[in-house]
């Protein structure tokens, strides 16, 4: 029963199959308290720059002590795995890293907050509780400076950029009025806070943007050299510099900003309960794609109903901020905190965290707590597959992007497991970073059907004939597995290919020929 279930979903796909891929390579890194990864960039030598969230000693492959409750941990890993340097920033009170960006001259930005007293790395006098802290580094691992930014009350960054003048544009929350160094009128219980600072961290301009109750988490991406699309979390209505009504408990807000953070246009996207951005992409197309976590049934903007207690909402919106389309994914319980990246065929990959059951888009069930969930959808949102991936215990998904030869896929992720499942390397404390690469052989390009091709019997036991009509020479047969794994190659001069030994299920052929590549599927009982 669970093979036909698998074959029905199977055969509503199109002829795109994007495989989410098989863990082509993994690796572990931890000491023996918790390590919670945030974000990595590349260098222009191919080495990444990886930010965590570290309270560990140093023990394992942590080389310096913790300083307080939770640090800036930096690492510096090469194309082998291996950790090439390693910096631990913090004070002696909790430091909250959230942001990391590499800009041309390979200058290293990490942002977050700070609630330390001068101390350690924290060299700043605080303006309040928490301060939006700023920490420049060269591609050695040597801080450059660091700095403290904010007003009397609660403020922090989240993520950054450089502008073509080299200037750095870093955005946050602030709950701050005019105080401390920053300038700018506060209009709700917390607003978006934007700073233009040049390279040596001195403030230029700072700009709030809210509406009169909560407005936070802002997403950022450059589309122009001077166009900053922000996707942020609000619970404000129309007040302060929100023009438009709110659906729900809180909406995703939409701006596009110049960069002296003028903005060009908004727009308020939700349903009845809480809709909140986890993400935001440039698509190849040219339009603004968002990924958010869904709490709402059909209402407002969102034109499907919920799966479960939260769910992915993928939006895609033309320049004038129409939703031109949206699909909402989800299974019985919670997926939240997604990312996504596009593949160059325009296909999406998307990773949640998840503790549901399979339904019509989840095929496999929960590993342990909270699992990864990675599934794929096309350029028109249709659904291609999925792979759920985790230890026995809980995985934490902290960042998705898309290798150099531009189809693999890091994974950057929390895990308690130990090895079981998926996992392969051994932990060493509660939570340690877990690096994982998923590899598809079919490198997510599109393989086309050919109306020609005839394969029989299909559905088979143990043989398919293959043929075809109008292909004048077939160079290669392989046989992949849903995962697009090659796990059998065939003569090509021999029409009869044997299946015997194979485990029931969808499989599929791919046949390379002088005029290109095709793929069918063969179903096996």
């Amino acid at each position: 029963m669970n093979y036909f279930v698998y074959f029905i979903s199977f055969i509503s796909f199109s002829n795109t199959f994007a495989q989410i891929g098989y863990i082509s390579g993994q690796f572990c890194i931890g000491s023996t308290a918790s390590e919670f990864p945030i974000k990595e960039a590349f260098l222009d030598n191919g080495n990444r720059i990886v930010l965590l969230a570290s309270n560990s000693p140093a023990v394992a492959d942590k080389t310096e002590n913790c300083r307080g409750d939770y640090d800036f941990w930096v690492l510096c890993i090469n194309q082998n795995d291996q950790i090439i340097w390693q910096k631990t920033i913090g004070g002696i009170d909790w430091d909250n890293p959230s942001g990391l960006h590499i800009t041309e001259n390979q200058s290293i930005y990490i942002c977050g907050a700070t609630l330390s007293t001068p101390s350690f790395e924290q060299t700043n006098d605080l303006f309040g509780s928490w301060d939006a802290w700023l920490i420049k580094m060269n591609s050695t691992g040597d801080i450059i400076w660091n700095k403290n930014y904010g007003g009397t009350a609660l403020d922090g960054f989240n993520d950054l950029i450089e502008l073509p003048s080299g200037n750095i544009f870093v955005f946050g929350t602030s709950a701050s009025g005019v105080s401390g160094n920053k300038s700018s009128l506060n209009y709700g219980a917390n607003d978006l806070w934007s700073l233009k600072l040049n390279s040596d961290g001195a403030i230029l301009n700072d700009w709030s943007i809210g509406g009169t109750e909560l407005d936070q988490r802002p997403y950022i991406i450059q589309t122009a050299p001077n166009r900053i699309k922000l996707v942020a979390n609000s619970y404000s209505d129309v007040s302060g510099l929100k023009t438009e009504p709110s659906f729900g408990s809180s909406d995703i807000w939409v701006l596009d900003l110049d960069t002296n953070c003028n903005i060009i246009q908004q727009k308020t996207i939700g349903g009845s309960e809480d809709d909140q951005p986890t993400d935001l992409l440039w698509s190849n197309d040219g339009n603004l794609l968002i990924l958010a976590q869904s709490w709402s049934n059909q209402s407002g903007l969102k034109t499907e109903n919920s799966f479960g207690e939260i769910d992915s909402w993928i939006l895609k919106l033309d320049s004038d901020f129409n939703i031109i389309q949206q699909k909402t994914i989800g299974s019985d319980l919670q997926e939240y905190d997604g990312h996504f990246i596009q593949w160059p065929n325009g296909n999406l990959c998307i990773a949640v965290n998840s503790n549901s059951n399979p339904n019509q888009f989840k095929s496999a069930p929960n590993l342990g707590e909270f699992d990864i969930w990675m599934y794929a959808i096309d350029a028109n949102f249709n659904f291609l597959t999925d792979k759920t991936i985790g230890t026995s215990q809980d995985e934490a998904l902290a960042s998705l992007s898309l290798g150099l030869n531009l189809y693999d896929i890091q994974v950057l992720a929390a895990s308690s497991g130990s090895v079981s499942n998926d996992k392969v390397c051994p932990s060493n404390g509660i939570y340690d970073l877990w690096d994982f690469t998923l590899s598809s052989t079919l490198q997510t390009n599109d393989i086309k059907a050919n109306p020609s091709i005839t394969i029989f019997p299909n559905p088979t036991q143990d043989f398919v004939v293959i043929q075809c009509l109008e292909i004048d020479q077939i160079l290669a047969l392989s046989l992949l597995d849903f995962s697009g794994k090659t796990i059998r190659r065939f003569d090509p001069k021999n029409p009869t290919l044997h299946l015997t030994g194979l485990s029931p299920g969808i499989y599929l052929l791919k046949i390379s020929s002088l005029e290109g590549d095709y793929c069918e599927k063969i179903m096996l009982n």
